[in-house]
């Protein structure tokens, strides 16, 4: 069984990237790496071939099950926000399905630099807009990726799923690539590569 340390190790890329953009204050694209690390682990601990399990449901359970609970943010919420900014650089959300629809038309993803922490899970007074400080989200995400290391070691089933599907996890890592020069030579350049392989 993978221990908690493996799978800090597994997610080094991640944890060093939000790491990096919090530090190099690149908060949009650290929102997209947030947005994007539930449906990575939902991912990984899922039997792909045989779920009846549609994306937006495994999203919205993980979202469920780790992130921190909150009267103002479900599960819903998160994939609406999700599918906003990832699939179209928006921040309204669209609610086109039957299910996963979140009660707010717009997600307002604040500046940490000009807003405090204490706007986080805010709304206007018509609670149509909610307020996410991206700052915030980072270490509700992080608390939810320990939550879940910490849950799948007391549940060998899905234990088992993710060490199948791990070795698919994007890493860090050292390659050789075999480049063809424009005079048809080719050589061999090692260096760091973000990949599967």
């Amino acid at each position: 069984m993978r221990t908690i340390e493996q799978l800090r190790n597994d997610f080094s890329l991640y944890i060093t990237e939000i790491e990096q953009c919090m530090n190099a204050k690149c908060y949009w694209a650290l929102l997209h790496i947030l947005l994007a690390l539930p449906d990575v682990c939902a991912t990984l601990e899922t039997e792909l071939e045989h779920t009846k399990k549609g994306v937006g449901d495994r999203y919205v359970d993980w979202c469920t099950s780790y992130m921190p609970k909150s009267p103002v943010v479900s599960g819903d919420d998160r994939w609406q926000m999700r599918n906003a900014l990832l699939h179209s650089g928006s921040t309204a959300a669209h609610n086109y399905g039957k299910t996963h629809n979140s009660g707010y038309t717009h997600f307002s993803f604040v500046d940490p630099e000009t807003f405090g922490v204490s706007f986080h899970d805010t709304t206007n007074q018509s609670r149509t807009v909610v307020n996410i400080h991206v700052v915030a989200l980072a270490a509700e995400t992080r608390e939810a990726l320990e939550k879940w290391f910490n849950a799948l070691q007391g549940d060998p089933i899905k234990m088992s799923l993710v060490e199948q599907n791990i070795e698919s996890l994007t890493r860090r890592q050292p390659n050789g690539i075999l480049v063809t020069e424009l005079n048809g030579s080719q050589i061999e350049i090692t260096g760091l590569t973000q990949s599967s392989t």
